[in-house]
């Protein structure tokens, strides 16, 4: 997504209720749609069908789980919302959060949740869903992200908003506004559904968290964060890590500053400059924010996103303050069953990108040092060594400009394969991992037409997972691969497992558990297939280089 995100962002710059406790209860009403009862107040649904077994399901949308975060709530972290009196009408979506430049969309009035359910009664386990978007853009909008699939396995679907950009990542690496703000919101959320998901029919014992790209790195921060701690006993990681290099924000202090000085503030003290930035209209500061962003983005791609996770300072309250990898590496996270993956060609995203856009990769061939990981060392002398030795391991002598495939390859290696591999390893030394590799090429990943790369790339399995990726030729083999992906996804839900039974739809076969030493993964294709260590003398590569020229710990791998 790191990639995408620079694509994306250049684009746009060059064109640019109220019961006592314990007394609560959820009814369904009559005419006026499904109410459900909980603390904050009454809240009002609506009833529709699923798409494909035309199960009937109550939707509750835009209910408000933080106060607005705006005023001198901005840049600080959500406040549990307040009680409200009568019914809260939730038959729409909230907004959006503030995102985008050309126009600047969205507002900071944004912290909401929707639920899905097919039943008020009973207990049933639950899917939590952070949308990914590079920190930067995106909602958890049904357009999006339909839970219809999911739904017709009778789960209670969760799916909410967090603050993005500068609104949600800003930080000044001290007291005057630490950082994390968009994590924050994401733990208040699952704090939501711990206290509520009962009226809706689902258990807040067996919440599964899952999420994609960025909402996938969320992921694995929560299970990282002392925040989350009992808000979920299961978690699916999709195509992003902590460890990914565009997962988090490198000199978040220096950015935070370089926004003060464009907008002309007071910026010889933190406190005062954040007290400024409150000041100042939303879009006049995402369009800021966005603009000097892009610039440092063009001048190292690689180096990671101006507005993401930060390692903040020890103080009350602080969301994640050590580095990622050693807390993997020593076993310091919530050690609950996980699915974690990849799909084939990540970097396939970036297979698009016009010639004038792609002209930012002459930087590589001038400055090849910006080829090394960017948390590999602090030593210029072992960074220049391991960058000369990936340019040759990537694309021997030739300029990186001209090889378009072996660009993809080394995205795909550089920023999704090599840290989600290294999540795997850390992670399956403490608790139950099963690792995927999704290289199924049918069209409900978005692609039509015949494919120019080989592979398929970022964001593609989502199709298979939630209704809005339509594609309009759907063949049958397309179905047979989205009931495996639900099917997998859901066992994983109720079970703490993929695979519970032999299935003829997943081939009968048994999904076992990655090991430290032995990566075995699931290919999941039109054949599945039990396949060991993806990408292997790729990955070999880069343990060597790790090996002769890192200096642990790292921030990102």
């Amino acid at each position: 997504m790191g990639v995408k995100v620079v694509i994306f962002v250049l684009s746009l710059c060059i064109f640019e209720s109220i019961e006592k406790k314990n007394k609560i209860h959820s009814r369904v009403a009559d005419e006026n749609g499904p109410i459900v009862n909980i603390e904050d107040g009454a809240i009002l649904g609506r009833v529709d069908k699923t798409v494909d077994q035309n199960k009937t399901y109550l939707a509750f949308q835009g209910i408000p789980y933080a106060k607005p975060p705006i005023g001198d709530l901005r840049f600080r972290p959500p406040v549990p919302n307040d009680k409200w009196n009568g019914t809260l009408n939730a038959t729409r979506e909230g907004s959006s959060c503030v995102q985008g430049i050309l126009p600047v969309t969205g507002s900071e009035d944004c912290l909401f949740i929707n639920v899905y359910t097919t039943n008020l009664t009973g207990s049933r386990p639950v899917m939590a869903w952070i949308h990914g978007g590079a920190f930067l853009f995106g909602n958890s909008s049904y357009q999006k992200f339909g839970p219809d699939y999911i739904l017709d396995e009778d789960i209670v679907h969760v799916q909410f908003n967090y603050r993005l950009g500068v609104f949600g990542f800003l930080s000044t690496m001290d007291e005057a506004c630490p950082g994390n703000n968009g994590l924050k919101d994401q733990c208040l959320a699952l704090k939501w559904v711990k206290k509520n998901i009962r009226h809706f029919g689902g258990d807040p014992d067996k919440v599964t968290l899952y999420g994609e790209s960025a909402g996938s790195a969320s992921v694995s921060y929560q299970l990282q964060s002392a925040c989350a701690k009992g808000l979920f006993r299961a978690a699916i990681m999709e195509s992003g890590s902590s460890l990914c290099l565009w997962a988090l924000t490198r000199d978040p202090r220096a950015t935070a500053f370089k926004i003060g000085e464009s907008l002309k503030l007071n910026t010889s003290d933190s406190n005062l400059m954040v007290e400024g930035l409150r000041m100042i209209n939303a879009t006049i500061l995402q369009q800021a924010s966005l603009i000097l962003s892009t610039g440092d983005l063009v001048a190292d791609p690689l180096a990671g996103l101006q507005f993401s996770p930060v390692i903040e300072p020890h103080h009350e309250g602080a969301f994640f303050y050590n580095y990622s990898d050693l807390l993997l590496s020593e076993g310091q996270f919530h050690r609950v069953p996980t699915i974690i993956g990849m799909n084939s060609n990540e970097g396939a995203v970036a297979g698009d990108i016009p010639e004038l856009l792609r002209l930012y990769l002459v930087n590589f061939d001038l400055n090849p040092s910006l080829l090394a990981p960017a948390d590999l060392t602090n030593s210029s002398y072992k960074r220049d060594i391991a960058a000369l030795l990936i340019k040759y391991h990537y694309f021997n002598i030739l300029p990186l400009s001209f090889q378009t495939d072996s660009v993809i390859k080394f995205i795909s290696d550089d920023q999704f394969n090599r840290p989600i591999r290294r999540m795997v390893i850390d992670m399956s030394r403490y608790s139950p991992v099963y690792f995927y590799m999704f290289s199924y090429e049918g069209l409900l990943g978005g692609v039509e037409g015949e494919r120019s790369l080989k592979g398929v790339g970022h964001t593609e399995e989502l199709g298979y997972i939630f209704r809005s990726y339509v594609n309009g030729r759907v063949s049958s083999s397309d179905v047979t691969m989205r009931k495996r992906m639900i099917r997998m996804w859901t066992n994983f839900a109720k079970y703490g497992q993929p695979t519970i039974e032999r299935d003829p739809l997943l081939q009968n076969l048994d999904w076992p558990r990655a090991q430290p030493r032995n990566l075995v993964y699931m290919d999941i294709n039109s054949r599945m297939t039990i396949r060991r260590n993806p990408f292997e003398s790729d990955m070999r590569f880069y343990d060597r280089i790790y090996r002769l020229y890192g200096s642990p710990p790292y921030n990102t791998y």
